[in-house]
């Protein structure tokens, strides 16, 4: 009785707090006091978009890039001759972080293990920080997972009920904000974090794209990203529990990267979310980094943006990688104070090629890493 009076009383939160997102109101969570930042979307509840998505998916495969490159060039592809370039780019001079700056990465004696195990041929440690995270984990996701479930049900039976399923989105959002503040890892929010209040719509739709360093980075971009986006996620995520159901059941971009196919149907999801005013977070290296260092770019990333004629704005996120390394099955430490999003003004694509966008990102993203973040070849030519 309990746990069903809880469930129900934590979907009718969610549903609260989505209604609240969609009218552009800044919600506060109560386990947070920070107010909740509105994303740069126009984020129109009305907007269909689930039959534009479709109209544009059954289009013929055949198509090439709508940029003008082949569909070796759609986002995703694993070529190394598809990496962009990165040599050009400058290194910049960080105003929060300094070469002197102590990293916050442990070894695994420094994490204290409890349990050591192997998963794929990979050693994975928990520690008594994982435990705790563990816990609230267990105890909070049926709660998410419910909700989820009742808002599906509501979208699919009812009429005109959270088209672009925003409310859907927004459960997630919820959960992963309180996890992490009830583990204290809800992560500081820095920069130009008043061009995301766009609580008039004048900003329009952007290509958010942020460094990849943990698994982490997906609850800690919940944090900043407000109300409705869309992720491009690896469609192997489908497996997981809550972020797969959160993934598909939100209609976000699934990419398969083993076939062009899909790389191209990606693509033109990606442009249509953006040309009906609906953010899109991307990853532009397409894989989470080992050593949480900033790897190249992938090709095709960014050409969505030029077709779709809306900025770019790089977040920079901070120590992710060290929270919860490669070698944690969960987060291994407290990210209360190391945990940072910084959010960079909008960068414009008018009149530019994929590589100078690139190299404009590369410079801001690295602009506010910690120095154990940046490349070796770009702090000092240090050998790996």
């Amino acid at each position: 009785i309990m746990i069903s009076t809880g469930a129900i009383f934590s979907t009718l939160l969610v549903v609260i707090f989505a209604f609240a997102s969609n009218s552009n109101i800044m919600v506060a969570t109560a386990f947070h006091s920070t107010p909740r930042i509105s994303a740069c979307t126009r984020n129109n509840p009305k907007l269909p978009l689930r039959a534009s998505i479709q109209t544009s998916t059954e289009e013929s495969s055949s198509t090439k890039s709508t940029n003008g490159d082949p569909p070796s060039h759609q986002p995703g592809r694993k070529d190394d001759d598809d990496d962009i370039s990165a040599t050009t780019a400058k290194v910049p001079t960080s105003s929060t972080y300094s070469p002197s700056t102590p990293s916050h990465v442990l070894t695994i004696d420094e994490m204290n293990p409890l349990i050591k195990f192997d998963k794929n041929g990979k050693q994975k440690v928990l520690n008594a920080t994982g435990l705790l995270h563990l816990a609230v984990i267990i105890s909070t996701m049926p709660f998410w997972l419910f909700a989820m479930e009742t808002l599906q049900w509501l979208g699919t039976n009812v009429e005109d009920f959270d088209e672009n399923r925003a409310m859907f989105d927004y459960s997630g959002k919820i959960w992963c904000r309180t996890y992490l503040s009830l583990t204290d890892c809800y992560p500081e929010i820095a920069g130009d974090v008043s061009r995301l209040k766009d609580d008039d719509g004048t900003n329009g739709a952007c290509l958010f794209v942020a460094n990849h360093a943990s698994f982490l980075d997906i609850a800690v971009l919940c944090c900043v990203l407000d109300p409705v986006f869309k992720f491009i996620a690896k469609d192997s995520l489908k497996k997981f529990p809550g972020v797969g159901k959160q993934l598909v059941g939100g209609e976000h971009v699934l990419i398969d990267r083993t076939t062009k196919r899909s790389q191209l149907r990606t693509f033109k999801e990606a442009i249509t979310y953006l040309k009906n005013g609906v953010p899109i977070m991307a990853f532009p290296e397409g894989a989470r980094s080992p050593d949480g260092r900033l790897m190249p770019f992938k090709g095709g990333i960014f050409s969505m943006a030029v077709k779709a004629k809306v900025p770019i704005v790089p977040l920079s996120l901070a120590n992710t990688h060290a929270v919860m390394p490669g070698a944690g099955f969960v987060p291994v430490q407290n990210g209360k104070g190391k945990l940072r999003v910084f959010v960079h003004d909008a960068i414009s694509v008018e009149g530019k090629g994929e590589e100078e966008i690139a190299r404009e990102v590369r410079e801001a993203l690295l602009s506010e890493l910690p120095y154990d973040q940046h490349p070796l070849e770009e702090v000092g030519g240090e050998s790996a």
